[in-house]
């Protein structure tokens, strides 16, 4: 604060300890100093930690708290491929199958979490709005589309990653329009027969889509 005594109320203004007491503090909770790093640590979602995201979930209506199991979970189990599971004495057992599971998503996946939330409530869910809105989302291909009478389908030509799972079919976050029956479906492009041009695999290639 830069003039004190101009707050001051006439009848504290020559108080001598009122005003050390408010000189002390003034000195010791200076925002001037912080407005900066309070900009950055709760201000600005895409810089913010810890409790600034925390206020930020609160405002979009999401908490950190999940009830799922962890898909990002490194657990024990049996190798199956190069990037498995992992031996006794290494990792814990999957919490999967178990009747109530949860866990605390990180700064990073509640950053993603809060952005979706907070695009969902405000995008207005036409399929033109919600193609945008997967844009932005998603780095590779995928779509809404209008497949019948009150029915929709979100196309994804890849595969979704776990964390993206979870947002996807778990907490069902996507846009819907109301009324509408909407289903997901994974299509890896580079893996189904088709013909030439559209990007899909020639004879014993890939699958019939």
């Amino acid at each position: 604060m830069k003039n004190i005594q101009d707050t001051l109320m006439s009848q504290y203004a020559n108080s001598p300890i009122i005003c050390q007491l408010i000189e002390g503090l003034n000195c010791c909770i200076d925002p001037s100093k912080d407005i900066e790093g309070f900009y950055h640590l709760a201000w600005d979602l895409n810089t913010a930690q810890g409790f600034g995201l925390d206020m930020w979930g609160r405002i979009v209506g999401v908490d950190r708290n999940i009830g799922a199991p962890n898909p990002e979970a490194e657990t024990f189990g049996f190798k199956t491929r190069i990037a498995s599971f992992y031996p006794f004495n290494q990792r814990p057992f999957s919490a999967a199958g178990t009747k109530y599971a949860s866990f605390n998503l990180n700064d990073r996946q509640f950053r993603t979490l809060i952005l979706v939330k907070a695009a969902s409530n405000i995008v207005l869910a036409t399929a033109p709005n919600i193609n945008r809105f997967l844009k932005l989302l998603f780095d590779q291909r995928c779509y809404f589309l209008i497949i019948g009478h009150m029915k929709a389908r979100y196309l994804f030509e890849f595969n979704l990653r776990a964390f993206e799972r979870l947002l996807v079919y778990k907490l069902e976050l996507l846009p819907r329009p109301s009324g509408v029956l909407v289903d997901y479906k994974e299509i890896v492009t580079k893996n189904i027969f088709g013909f030439a041009g559209t990007g899909f695999q020639p004879f014993n290639q890939g699958v019939l889509a």
